[in-house]
């Protein structure tokens, strides 16, 4: 066993690191550029890396000799040969500690209920539910992107506000303050003008996303087109964690579902709501914020990794 272990939580623009000693208690963190190859030229990802686990061992004055074991949390890595392009990087990095590469939910999954067993939900910008048996079964739903899924997201949330003001602005629909709230965000003054705020943010799913914020609050203050369209995107988050729980926990209840992502974590009317809808579909089954961060949940792997 080494003196530390090293938990990584790669994003396609940022990288977040933590070094630890066995007891996963971390000792220092640090953050570099991005370290996902599906965004950065290998040799950046290569270069990244390497800069990031040499602050973490400055920082607390180690070598890598002395590492035991890294944990690589990495974006969308599901896939064998992504397990592996990311496993020879980190033995380049710190040849002789124990190497694993894993989904980035799974490090959130970690963090959140500190062992991989139960099911985490994520609504950021998009959405996706992974979870994990705690021995070798993993299992996922959702995570297709905006065209194909992304339902319970900021995405999802936005989308279907824009598309009610327009309802609403044709006389097809109820009226609701969503109008207010997002003309107001945008500096509009006309429904008609979102058109061409979404040509000239080249219907962007980051920036359409973003009104999330507003949905969320105008559903809070209770409008009910606003709160229609929470509930609904509460309860196809639910259906994912529905889903993957029957791959995994069926008929079971001893487990959790953890929360991810800013819409759930940061708005407590969201949060309510999705904890209902999860009680409809599964009852019995606890929601539950994070404990700790994904890279804390990195460490704690990368510290069951040693052993």
């Amino acid at each position: 066993m080494g003196r530390y272990v090293i938990g990584v939580d790669g994003g396609g623009t940022k990288t977040l690191g933590a070094i630890a000693g066995p007891d996963a208690v971390v000792l220092a963190q640090n953050e570099v550029g991005s370290t996902n190859y599906n965004v950065q030229p290998l040799d950046v990802v290569r270069a990244n890396l390497r800069l990031l686990v040499d602050n973490l061992l400055h920082a607390v004055g180690g070598r890598p000799d002395e590492v035991g074991a890294i944990c690589l949390g990495m974006s969308g890595c599901d896939r064998p040969e992504d397990k592996k392009t990311y496993g020879n990087l980190a033995a380049e990095v710190v040849p002789g500690a124990k190497c694993e590469a894993v989904n980035d939910a799974v490090i959130a999954l970690v963090g959140g209920v500190g062992v991989p067993r139960g099911i985490i939900v994520i609504s950021g910008t998009g959405s996706i539910a992974y979870g994990y048996d705690g021995l070798s079964k993993s299992a996922r739903c959702g995570g297709w992107g905006n065209i194909l899924g992304d339902e319970g997201s900021g995405y999802g949330l936005a989308f279907h506000s824009l598309r009610a003001i327009m309802r609403a602005h044709d006389g097809r629909g109820e009226p609701t303050a969503l109008r207010e709230a997002i003309l107001g965000r945008l500096h509009l003054e006309r429904p008609e003008q979102l058109l061409g705020w979404l040509r000239e943010v080249k219907w962007g799913k980051a920036e359409i996303a973003a009104l999330s914020r507003e949905v969320l609050e105008t559903a809070a203050a209770g409008d009910p087109v606003a709160r229609r369209i929470m509930e609904q995107e509460a309860d196809d988050l639910a259906h994912q964690a529905q889903a993957v729980a029957a791959k995994l926990f069926p008929g079971q209840t001893d487990f959790s579902v953890v929360v991810g992502g800013g819409n759930l974590r940061k708005s407590r009317v969201y949060f309510d709501c999705f904890t209902a809808a999860v009680a409809r579909r599964l009852p019995g089954v606890p929601v539950v914020l994070p404990e700790r961060e994904p890279v804390e949940g990195a460490v704690i792997y990368a510290a069951g990794m040693a052993g």
